[in-house]
């Protein structure tokens, strides 16, 4: 949702209360810029602060004023800096929950990797997987690295929990070609892990 600011003083000079008043009776976006224009920093401040990942907290940002835009009219608000924190908050806390999954299904299946006294396979990376937000941005850094059938079968499989035969029919993949693009996948991520773990204990 892109956000315009207008030059309007009567609109700066209405409070929080008048504005969601107005914003709920005439659907006019001008008011709720004017509150977007208020309180963005502070939206920004709490996801910052439960993310601790810039990049993730414009991203809740954008979406919590995405909800507000659409539940504001309908909301029995009291104060909406109250109400905008229990939003930033609650979308952050979602997002926390998607990384953890994440980090949970990349550590299963390293801990299914066949190949014998292999560094992604002990206790150690998977200590150092659980609860470490900054480890799962290294994840998707690494993740964000494969080429694109890698890392579109990748994502599909273990996020999304599709099949072989699911991913063939969503990406028009052959079920052989999706299955060989798992497994370098799956070896080219470990190999960017395994030297991101190396650097974190040496």
């Amino acid at each position: 949702m892109a956000i315009r600011f207008l030059n309007n003083e009567s609109v700066k000079q209405l409070s929080d209360e008048e504005l969601i008043s107005k914003f709920s009776k005439t659907k006019k976006q001008t008011y709720f810029e004017e509150l977007y224009r208020r309180y963005v920093h502070l939206s920004y401040g709490v996801c910052l602060k439960m993310l601790k990942n810039e990049s993730d907290s414009h991203d809740v940002v954008s979406e919590v004023f995405k909800i507000l835009f659409t539940k504001l009219p309908t909301a029995n608000v009291k104060s909406f800096k109250s109400y905008l924190y229990a939003v930033s908050r609650n979308e952050c806390i979602a997002k926390l929950r998607q990384r953890k999954s994440e980090s949970k299904k990349l550590a299963e299946w390293q801990l299914t990797e066949n190949t014998s006294n292999d560094f992604m396979e002990n206790g150690e990376l998977v200590a150092l997987l659980d609860g470490e937000p900054s480890l799962d941005d290294e994840i998707q850094k690494a993740v964000e690295q494969l080429g694109n059938e890698q890392q579109t079968c990748i994502r599909l499989f273990f996020y999304e929990d599709k099949s072989y035969k699911d991913i063939a029919l969503q990406t028009g993949y052959s079920e052989k070609q999706v299955k060989s693009y798992l497994q370098n996948g799956k070896r080219n991520l470990r190999i960017m892990l395994e030297e991101t773990m190396r650097k974190r204990i040496a």
